[in-house]
């Protein structure tokens, strides 16, 4: 049984199983003047795992310096010789991913070498592939690097007119962006701003669809591994076309539909806020009512969460939560 847990960069149980694992890759290569970096830029978490409160085995994320953005290096993984061969090592690289998903990392690299067997059945095992050589010692024999593609993670925030889907969304932006994740949010409903539309498509959905999946590999591209949508999810087949838009080389994102609800009062007001007088705000004031049953019925969410009397940052901040991103 082992716990991991976070620790700060200079974690000096982190620093002495450092120190023990470049000893022994010293005595494994015939390297006694082997150096391992003990500091990383632009870090994005160090592990260490615990069995029974001693510290047995750690393991780095850093953003990678040697690929494209979106890509996470796995750094330091180490366990101790007397408590190897009870999957510590799986462990700590199923919690690495975990942290590097919800990151919005879009790939996993990593280097090891050819005196270390262990490491290699344990990549094999775990959906890792060889990939190019990189960084210093890309142009050495013995030296075999690895990577894992990571899928999208689609986050799609629902609601009725008024609801604050909108909103919401963007504070989900800023929560995961302070916190240094790769994310973009992308306003579904701005994309359908056109006029006419057509009579086999009057809210614009095929047209927002056929965007999408050309928007998608373009911040797929560009690194970022999580991205928020806002959009009414009314249909049962929309999960399925939101997943087919997004789809990368590493297959089908991971979706999560998160709807969010308020009061008819508080819907209303907040229409009358951005709406003038006229049919646009009467239609917007029957328009959420008769969604929201639509919504109510169809039940499609993951998860329900109240946008009614808080920022919609906060409400934001609970969602993440609800949904563990």
């Amino acid at each position: 049984m082992i716990t991991i847990r976070e620790v700060e960069p200079d974690d000096p149980e982190a620093l002495a199983l450092w120190d023990e694992q470049q000893q022994e890759l010293a005595e494994r290569y015939d390297a006694p003047d082997l150096e391992l970096e003990t500091r990383f830029s632009s870090l994005l978490v160090s592990l260490v795992g615990y069995s029974d409160d001693e510290a047995v085995a750690t393991v780095v994320l850093r953003w990678s310096p040697h690929h494209e953005d979106g890509a996470v290096e796995v750094k330091r993984l180490y366990v101790k010789p007397d408590h190897r061969g009870h999957g510590h090592s799986r462990a700590l690289m199923g919690v690495a991913e975990s942290f590097a998903r919800r990151a919005g990392a879009t790939r996993l690299v990593l280097e090891t070498g050819d005196q270390q067997p262990e490491a290699l059945s344990l990549y094999d095992s775990i959906g890792y592939t060889r990939i190019a050589g990189y960084g210093e010692w890309k142009d050495d024999e013995g030296t075999l690097c690895y990577g894992r593609t990571l899928p999208t993670r689609l986050l799609i925030v629902n609601g009725t007119i008024g609801a604050g889907k909108t909103a919401v969304a963007a504070g989900v932006l800023d929560a995961l962006g302070d916190r240094g994740a790769r994310v973009a949010f992308l306003d579904a409903d701005a994309v359908c701003q056109a006029a006419p539309a057509r009579e086999s498509d009057p809210y614009h959905q095929e047209l927002m669809f056929a965007a999408m999946s050309r928007l998608a590999p373009l911040y797929r591209q560009r690194g970022y591994g999580c991205v928020v949508v806002a959009r009414v999810v009314e249909a049962p087949e929309d999960r399925a076309r939101w997943s087919l838009a997004f789809a990368s080389e590493v297959g089908a994102p991971e979706v999560v539909v998160a709807r969010v609800t308020a009061p008819l009062d508080e819907r209303r007001a907040r229409i009358d806020v951005r709406e003038p007088e006229g049919r646009w705000r009467d239609w917007a004031h029957a328009r959420t009512v008769e969604l929201d049953d639509v919504l109510e019925t169809q039940a499609l969410d993951d998860v329900v969460v109240e946008n009614s009397g808080r920022s919609a940052r906060d409400t934001a901040e609970e969602l993440l939560a609800e949904i563990g991103w």
